[in-house]
């Protein structure tokens, strides 16, 4: 098998445990790193192997058709949370601090579920993600979206998940799972698109891992949003300006030494639980809360399957086990 038939399957393979077939395009840019050779060439040998089959553009593991129309389903799922995340991020661009805001997991790859909440990743100034962390719970409780720690399911509510710096730009764990995940992130607004390019640079290593990095996260075919979608409103922008003159004196670093304190013992008297696989994180530079982190599940599963093909030697192994 030639190197670009393995980095094929490898990503077929792996997107099946999301249930989800790839069109081309997508097999072109997230393909699995280790090849340069043309896509075309090695999809029509693993075709004609039986190992893979084709339906109305998209690509899948044999016998796994109807994930076509699974992933047809889901994306009009997708379209409908995507306007309602739309609705509550636009009230976003007047929290001071605030940099930028992906989509990230399900919502980004159009691959939700009625029950699906909507997984962000939050870019903030150095120095005062403790106050936005704060400002952005608080706006999402007033708006009765925000996704609480109580919650096993919460349909349409934003899950605060996770929050960095645009000085700790930088995702230290390295699996297919992350790469991809981040690759595939999906930009909803912000207020300097010199951070994206700064966030790929950080995360070269990406490009160990997806053949199409960086280039990825800005190619316009997997743009889900108009930038124009989200403009800058002078009167919310007005407030955030405002906001942080006010904040950049004393009283602002005040501020945020007491809702890091606060916050943080909040977070601690949870006692949050979480399995071998899961990642909980809180400092200035960072804020994850992944307790039940997929990454494990789904690097099995993977490997499995991979295995049952007789490739052993494709096997990918989880970031919490390096």
């Amino acid at each position: 098998m030639s190197k670009v038939e393995e980095a094929i399957l490898k990503t077929i393979v792996y997107y099946d445990s999301f249930d989800y077939p790839l069109t081309f395009e997508e097999l072109n840019t997230f393909l699995f790193s280790g090849s340069k050779e043309d896509v075309n060439t090695g999809l029509e040998s693993l075709i004609g192997e039986n190992l893979l089959e084709e339906s109305n553009g998209f690509y899948f593991l044999k016998n796994r058709k109807k994930l076509v129309e699974v992933r047809k389903e889901r994306n009009e799922i997708a379209e409908k949370k995507w306007r309602k995340t739309l609705k509550t991020v636009k009230w976003f661009r007047m929290i001071p601090y605030l940099r930028l805001v992906f989509a990230s997991g399900s919502l980004a790859l159009k691959n939700t579920v009625k029950e699906s909440d909507l997984d962000v990743l939050i870019v903030v100034k150095h120095g005062r993600i403790w106050t936005v962390r704060f400002l952005v719970i608080l706006l999402l409780s007033l708006l009765g979206v925000r996704r609480t720690r109580h919650e096993r399911v919460a349909p349409d509510k934003i899950c605060l998940n996770h929050f960095i710096t645009d000085k700790s730009l930088y995702i230290p764990r390295k699996s297919i799972y992350t790469a991809q995940l981040y690759a595939r992130l999906a930009l909803i607004w912000t207020e300097d698109e010199k951070i994206i390019d700064q966030f790929c640079t950080a995360n070269s290593w990406v490009g160990e891992y997806v053949r199409g990095w960086p280039e990825a996260i800005r190619n316009p075919k997997f743009k889900i949003l108009n930038p124009k979608q989200i403009q800058n409103s002078k009167i919310l922008n007005l407030i955030k300006k405002t906001s942080e003159i006010i904040l950049d004196t004393k009283a602002g670093g005040w501020l945020e030494t007491i809702l890091k304190k606060y916050q943080l013992r909040r977070i601690n008297s949870c006692h949050l639980t979480y399995k071998p696989d899961g990642r909980v994180k809180a400092d200035d530079e960072s804020l994850e809360f992944h307790p039940d982190s997929p990454e494990l599940k789904i690097i099995e599963k993977y490997n499995k399957k991979i295995i049952e093909l007789g490739f052993k030697d494709l096997t990918e192994r989880s970031s919490f086990a390096k």
